[in-house]
């Protein structure tokens, strides 16, 4: 299927372009703190100056890009709340917790960021490693509470996968004992739901996803039950008094119940793939950071020939090796098992295309079988296909991830075990490359959950607003986007590498 051929698609393009500025922005308050404060260890340790140099340097470079990340985060979550408003009303809701919790890890990254940079000689050296060890702290809590929500997105908590001859996925939900009793229980078993048990408040069931999105677009389109899927599963004496009563009310209530069933504080946090999702983004924006930092390190190096930078090269160029390692290995990996595992739409339109022996080398990684069964692409239904780009998106990332990670361990040969260390204006595009494969990463893990905002619970046409800005101006908003971004980057190129220190 073509992505185009979505609902919204000029929005989906604006948002994918504001959220993505405000990524690439990111990994670098994700990385370069880590980087700065390590660095600054070691210049505690050796009592060299030029690690201090080299402290400094990074806190310079991460300190100029959280403001505008910060600005662009802002714009985004204005951008989600203009152009998705349901799924933001979901979220409020339901997974408020992660989204409250991140404004305190904001002020955390405010406070303690530009305490590190600005008030390095006010500190003693300890007390100021502890204030980076403090931002980076922010930074990553900040991260991991977004991380948990769009993770509830890609596989809520209580989704359930299996065959789609039965009706899955399901999601499991806990209906509250007065709707159970105005319910016609044998109506909807024969629709495909499973009653699983019984809690103090209601009984838990496994309502196909085929019908939880319906409730849920009916909900938010303002319908009353005698205009709903509901109308039918109800009790004769129900149909009577209920059929006034909005879809939305009953919706609440039976999400809200779920939701305390499960945890308030910890819904999110409880996805299967939650795990996985926020180690392999700390990973990316300190392979980013490190890549970028041995670019521009390098580059110094050419040009001026400083110590300070040899040395700021050979640090980010370990950083660089190791992170990217384990970015591939680790964190990687334990990625695309969960997707495997948990969004098998998605993994399915990744394998469509791929020759024989990809295939089973993708199904040994995922499986550990490389004859494993998996959903084929042309087993699922229309109304779950998820577009086939990401295919291509996939196979592109992680050709340009082992491309650098190659180009990395030949730097890594050339510096620390002939000696010979490049330094070459040609180590600028490894930041550009950094990018693009994180890029790229990001977007076969949203474009692949279409047609869904959340799986399994909320498809696309029900989180868009009804009032979309016209197609010139989504495009004259991501040009504004797109020219802060480069501002930004001659702004850092300009004041901070050229200018150095």
């Amino acid at each position: 299927m073509d992505w185009a051929s979505y609902p919204a698609f000029s929005d989906r393009v604006l948002s994918m372009i504001g959220i993505e500025i405000h990524w690439l922005i990111l990994q670098y308050v994700l990385g370069l703190p880590l980087l700065a404060v390590v660095s600054e260890i070691i210049w505690l340790k050796t009592k060299d100056e030029r690690w201090l140099k080299v402290s400094r340097t990074l806190a310079k470079g991460f300190v100029m890009v959280f403001a505008v990340g910060a600005a662009m985060g802002t714009a985004s979550e204005f951008g989600l709340v203009l152009l998705w408003p349901n799924l933001v009303e979901a979220a409020g809701k339901y997974i408020y917790f992660p989204l409250y919790a991140e404004i305190f890890a904001f002020m955390m990254e405010v406070i303690f960021v530009y305490m590190f940079y600005y008030a390095w000689k006010k500190l003693p050296a300890k007390a100021h490693i502890v204030v980076g060890l403090l931002a980076l702290t922010g930074a990553w809590f900040s991260a991991t509470m977004i991380v948990s929500v769009n993770s509830y997105m890609q596989a809520p908590t209580g989704i359930m996968i299996g065959s789609y001859a039965k009706g899955y996925p399901k999601l499991m939900l806990v209906v509250p004992n007065d709707i159970v009793s105005a319910l016609n229980v044998t109506a909807l078993q024969n629709a495909g739901m499973d009653v699983l048990g019984k809690s103090s408040d209601g009984v838990i069931v496994a309502l196909p996803s085929a019908i939880v999105k319906q409730i849920v677009a009916d909900a938010f389109s303002g319908k009353t039950i005698k205009d709903s899927i509901l109308y039918g599963v109800l009790t004769d004496s129900a149909k009577k008094s209920l059929a006034n009563v909005p879809v939305k009310a009953v919706l609440d209530a039976i999400v809200w119940n779920t939701v305390k069933h499960v945890g308030v504080y910890t819904v999110t946090f409880q996805s299967p793939v939650f795990r996985a999702s926020v180690l392999h983004t700390i990973m990316a924006g300190i392979t980013v950071s490190s890549f970028t930092a041995l670019a521009f390190f390098g580059y110094s190096a050419y040009r001026r020939g400083r110590e300070t930078a040899k040395l700021g090269y050979k640090f980010a160029l370990a950083f660089a090796v190791v992170s990217i390692i384990l970015q591939g290995l680790v964190t990687g990996h334990e990625m695309g098992v969960a997707v495997a595992e948990w969004n098998r739409e998605k993994f399915a339109a990744i394998l469509h295309g791929s020759p024989d022996f990809i295939k089973s080398i993708e199904l040994f990684l995922a499986y550990g079988n490389p004859n494993a069964n998996y959903v084929r692409y042309d087993e699922i239904p229309n109304w779950l296909k998820p577009p086939t780009i990401i295919h291509e998106l996939y196979y592109t990332k992680i050709g340009l991830a082992v491309t650098l990670a190659l180009i990395g361990l030949v730097l890594a040969y050339f510096c620390f075990v002939r000696k010979k260390p490049i330094y070459s204006p040609y180590l600028l595009v490894l930041p550009v490359i950094a990018q693009v494969v994180s890029f790229l990463g990001w977007a076969v893990r949203e474009i692949g959950r279409k047609p869904w905002t959340i799986y399994g619970i909320m498809d696309v046409q029900t989180a868009h607003t009804i009032n979309p800005p016209s197609p010139v101006v989504a495009g004259l908003l991501a040009l504004y986007f797109i020219g802060l971004l480069v501002a930004l980057g001659y702004g850092v190129y300009r004041f901070l590498w050229r200018c150095g220190e």
